[in-house]
């Protein structure tokens, strides 16, 4: 198991997560969902970079932010009460080589906001349990990282064959389900589940269509 660096800017509450997460690694968590506050939605707000592409509200960053901590108490509000509804994701075709192109999904601003809030609650957990040699969607590590890591390896001789591979759209398969299943093995605060199911089971915008994603049991 790896030491998880954290950040200097996650809260007391989080912090007191990663400790247990490292003390018990097969603890499950009943109480997270009050970790998604006004101030952690501030502190995705503030994580999210200017400029980024909308989604289908059409709204930016500077534009959300002109009211901030008004649209930041309401969005809690309504996380609070569960009224809150997660907007269809906007698909946008980005061009490849040979004429193909890559499909991405751009989420409205303030969905940004409440994903990026998720995600640090379960980096807390889950970032405790992979080991150094894991680079893949991780804090303070990317793609470059591997790629020296992989290097020093190869050149240390300890490395006698490379496997590359590439699952095609892999977050438009995925078994939606069958991940709700795993994420209950160690989170077991219903209401930061049902979040989260608000944003896995959302449609997307294609165009003019909609689509909803397969393997999902309402």
């Amino acid at each position: 198991m790896s030491d998880a660096s954290t950040s200097g800017t996650m809260s007391p509450g989080l912090l007191k997560v990663v400790e247990r997460a490292q003390r018990e690694p097969e603890g499950r968590f009943h109480s997270l969902a009050h970790l998604i506050d006004v101030p952690a939605l501030a502190r995705a707000y503030g994580r999210i970079r200017k400029g980024g592409a909308v989604g289908v509200d059409g709204i930016t960053k500077e534009a959300y932010g002109d009211a901030l901590q008004a649209n930041l108490e309401d969005l809690h509000g309504r996380l609070k009460s569960m009224r809150y509804r997660h907007q269809p994701i906007r698909r946008v075709h980005i061009p490849k080589d040979k004429g193909k192109t890559r499909p991405i999904g751009i989420s409205a601003f303030e969905d940004k906001i409440v994903q990026d809030a998720v995600r640090a609650v379960l980096e807390a957990v889950y970032e405790q349990d992979f080991l150094d040699c894991s680079f893949g969607f991780r804090p303070k590590r990317s793609a470059h990282d591997a790629v020296r890591a992989l290097d020093r390896a190869v050149n240390r001789g300890k490395v006698s064959w490379i496997l590359e591979a590439d699952v095609q759209s892999y977050f438009d398969s995925v078994d939606r389900t069958k991940l709700a299943e795993l994420l209950q093995t160690r989170v077991a605060d219903g209401s930061l589940l049902r979040l989260i199911g608000k944003c896995l089971h959302v449609g997307v915008l294609d165009g003019s269509s909609v689509s909803r994603p397969e393997n999902v049991t309402e």
